[in-house]
């Protein structure tokens, strides 16, 4: 947690406790770490269009005027046409993986990329929240780190099981980039343009985010997720949720004819001569517990699946295959030498077809 005006720092210590306290700080470590790695990145994505008919005869007659810009791939009854510029030497000699696994490659990184951004902006801003006790924009935020979490669940399952099954193929070489992009395309698609906007394409339909949470419950065991996401819901609109924000308990005379509730716009709390209690401030409880758990599996599924990206892109040497630069644009190395990936020893990453995949981890 940051420090924020020396008494207001104290009393939301105070209210918030300790353990949870010590959880938000590890969090925050976190958090500035995944900055650290991504906010000063930026990168190219490349999305490739099959062309048929007029549109491939025309393609065809561009390329013959720079002959040594392209690679293509065409489908089977070679009537559509793939196609690739800024290929390398070693692009031209391997034109279906020229074609595709840089296309594939620069895609994930983008993937990655947007969710790394947006979760940093998600989980700082629900920290920032609770460190200056913003109850209200904490529900806000702490309901999207929900959602973000569960989507990234969602996509990196699906995108991880896919390059599961394209690494493991037993297919010749020159089959082997069209089956990849056949797994992985369809879910790339989805992630980058799925929308439940009016008008939004049928099958791209983004998924429901109570199915998100659903799936974020079960890859993280943690059954309040639903309860959480209820109660900062009901915060986040002008409902009841946001009416107790700022509000205690209800504390009942004990001939129960009267009860009280006190506001304030800091924490509260009761104290005699003895001591002082804290007054539990329920939205602010569920606003930093969900936070630690979607944050710390969020942050956890980003490690993951940046060691998926760095695992495609070396086991298909798709940077060697572009003049065009991007993010994690790594080359193959050999041996004992340091992986350009950063996890260890080249011969120990297995970046290499057939190997196994990194797998998001389950708490």
């Amino acid at each position: 947690m940051n420090n924020h005006e020396p008494g207001l720092t104290s009393a939301v210590t105070h209210a918030l406790g300790t353990s949870r306290i010590a959880a938000l700080t590890e969090l925050a470590d976190r958090v500035a770490e995944l900055h650290r790695t991504s906010e000063d990145a930026g990168t190219t994505e490349v999305l490739l269009t099959p062309l048929s008919g007029s549109a491939a005869e025309k393609w065809e007659r561009l390329a013959q005027r720079h002959p040594g810009d392209w690679a293509f791939v065409r489908t089977g009854d070679g009537a559509t046409v793939l196609a690739m510029d800024e290929v390398t030497e070693a692009g031209t000699r391997d034109p279906a993986a020229a074609v595709i696994y840089p296309e594939l490659h620069t895609r994930l990184v983008s993937w990655w990329l947007v969710h790394a951004w947006r979760g940093a902006d998600l989980l700082t801003d629900t920290l920032e929240n609770l460190a200056r006790w913003r109850i209200t924009s904490g529900a806000v935020t702490a309901r999207a780190v929900i959602e973000e979490a569960g989507s990234l669940v969602e996509e990196q399952n699906a995108i991880t099981e896919a390059w599961r099954t394209g690494k493991a193929t037993t297919a010749h070489p020159v089959k082997r980039p069209a089956l990849v992009r056949e797994v992985l395309s369809p879910l790339l698609l989805k992630a980058e343009f799925g929308s439940r906007m009016k008008g939004s394409h049928e099958k791209l339909q983004a998924t429901n985010v109570l199915t998100l949470v659903k799936k974020l419950t079960k890859a993280t065991g943690e059954d309040r997720f639903t309860q959480w996401y209820d109660l900062l819901s009901d915060a986040a609109h002008p409902a009841f949720g946001a009416r107790i924000a700022f509000a205690t308990p209800p504390l009942q005379h004990d001939s129960r004819a009267v009860t009280v509730r006190s506001y304030a716009r800091s924490p509260m709390s009761l104290s005699d001569a003895r001591s002082v209690r804290a007054l539990e401030p329920t939205v602010a409880f569920a606003v930093a517990d969900s936070l630690i758990a979607a944050g710390t599996h969020m942050l956890d599924l980003l490690d993951d699946g940046l060691a998926l990206v760095d695992d495609f892109g070396l086991t298909t040497s798709a940077a060697t295959l572009t003049r065009r630069g991007y993010w994690r644009d790594f080359h193959p190395t050999r041996g004992s030498r340091a992986c350009p990936c950063g996890r260890g020893k080249w011969s120990a990453c297995g970046h290499h077809w057939g190997s196994r995949v990194p797998t998001p981890r389950t708490r």
